[in-house]
């Protein structure tokens, strides 16, 4: 497992993600199956080599690497598994294969949403998402007994809790609960058994 995957499974459990749905990817015959995949945030895929030959799954497009994941040379037989805990159409490839492409959309019900429009999941939305100074939270008319919600860092840190009353939305104005400006970068927002990632830019 990569540096990056071991990372993002690790804040999956701090949040209380551990239990998403791992959707399965075969490698066989020169060939991801199947080649496009859709999945929810915070859920993992996990590629399997099913051939003989050696394969990789390596993010990218075009035979280069973003950084985001390499699983590293798979055996038959061998398993890699890569966490997706924010919105995004991902490309990858096989390093020894150019022939060989995939893409993983996530998003809320496994479609992808428009990048700064807005993220829903599964009964709250955020809007605007990516946001600068604040954003609003649109709560869904199923609720659980709490009725406030948790952001967290991408260290699985709590930053922040926001009541919502008897509201229909709640605003988190960038601000941890001393009051603190947070730093741009990514979030989770907890309400209930909920999670939806948010993103702050500079």
């Amino acid at each position: 497992m990569s540096r990056i995957s071991a990372y993002v499974v690790a804040l999956l459990t701090a949040i209380g993600l551990a239990g998403a749905t791992q959707v399965p990817v075969s490698i066989v015959d020169f060939a991801f199956s199947p080649d496009t995949v859709r999945v929810n945030v915070g859920d993992s895929v996990v590629w399997t080599n099913n051939g003989a030959a050696i394969h990789t799954s390596t993010s990218g497009a075009n035979g280069v690497w973003d950084s985001l994941w390499d699983s590293g040379n798979l055996s038959h037989g061998a398993t890699f598994v890569h966490g997706f805990p924010a919105n995004g159409t991902f490309s990858y490839f096989c390093r020894h294969h150019a022939s060989m492409k995939g893409v993983v959309v996530v998003g809320t019900g496994g479609v992808n949403e428009t990048p700064g429009s807005g993220t829903t999941a599964r009964g709250i939305a955020s809007y605007p998402n990516p946001f600068r100074t604040a954003m609003v939270i649109r709560l869904g008319p199923t609720r659980p007994d709490s009725r406030v919600l948790s952001v967290f860092n991408a260290s699985g840190n709590l930053v922040r809790k926001l009541d919502a009353g008897r509201s229909a939305s709640v605003v988190w104005d960038g601000r941890d609960g001393r009051g603190q400006e947070t730093g741009p970068g990514l979030y989770f927002v907890r309400y209930g058994s909920v999670v939806l990632a948010v993103t702050r830019l500079r």
